[in-house]
């Protein structure tokens, strides 16, 4: 599933169809996008996007006077900017042409994901309930929130409204590079392994969004690349287990992240 990096990639990508006059908005599949391709040409025909934002893993495309497109990835979703000569790639569930002969194709194999129109992006954060993005947040508000939770780290690191941005796979990196086990309690995390997950945090994604948010070209040592079952722990060869926590699929090192438990 697309999760910060992966959007933030999207939204790099995005940032060239900026200020570029929108021709027409063509939707392929009707389910992928809430609102109809006439009421989205009304909105945003002959008008042009003035800015492009993320906020966690949604991206705002935003034109004048407040209309903005409000795109979430789901599963398998993409993006992709290329010339209107190149034919239109598949599983293009909407494409937005504009009139300097680009096209924007909103890209999504198992249409998990959405499109849907905003006038208030911020209104539609709340109403998402989506908290400050993991790249924004500060050191001292990062501990501070998480200290306030009384639950397995795991658990609150990918609750959006928390901290916006971790995903399921993201978090298992960040634990593992951090040495804490997935279920340990953030009641029981010292504030100095608090600052550790902070700044591993960054650094795994700062990392991959200058990789393109390809797993296979992070460096060796990360956890990602071999996050299968029955692989062996990048650091200490050791095998990977998996077990669920709050309904996710979690693969930790047992030898490297030792259990609260122990």
């Amino acid at each position: 599933m697309p999760e910060l990096p992966d959007v933030e990639v999207y939204r790099k990508e995005a940032e060239k169809c900026k200020n570029s006059g929108i021709e027409r908005i063509v939707v392929n599949d009707a389910r992928f996008v809430k609102n109809s391709e006439i009421e989205l040409n009304k909105n945003f025909q002959g008008k042009h996007f003035k800015q492009i934002m993320r906020r966690g893993k949604y991206l705002f495309l935003s034109a004048e006077k407040g209309a903005s497109i409000v795109l979430h990835f789901g599963m398998t979703g993409d993006l992709s900017y290329l010339k209107a000569s190149e034919k239109e790639l598949k599983y293009t569930q909407c494409c937005f042409m504009f009139k300097n002969k680009h096209n924007l194709h909103v890209i999504s194999k198992r249409k998990l994901g959405y499109i849907e129109m905003t006038d208030d992006v911020e209104g539609y954060i709340k109403k998402k309930d989506l908290g400050t993005d993991a790249l924004e947040m500060n050191r001292n508000d990062f501990v501070s929130v998480m200290k306030s939770k009384k639950s397995m780290i795991k658990t609150v690191l990918t609750d959006q409204s928390t901290i916006s941005g971790i995903g399921n796979e993201y978090a298992d990196e960040i634990l593992y590079q951090a040495k804490v086990h997935p279920r340990e309690s953030t009641e029981r995390i010292s504030e100095k392994e608090m600052n550790k997950i902070y700044d591993v945090m960054n650094e795994i994604f700062k990392t991959a969004i200058k990789k393109d948010a390809d797993i296979s070209k992070l460096p060796d040592g990360y956890l990602l690349p071999v996050r299968e079952k029955g692989n062996n722990c990048p650091g200490c060869k050791g095998k990977l287990e998996i077990t669920k926590i709050s309904g996710r699929t979690t693969y930790y090192c047992p030898s490297c992240q030792k259990s609260p438990d122990k």
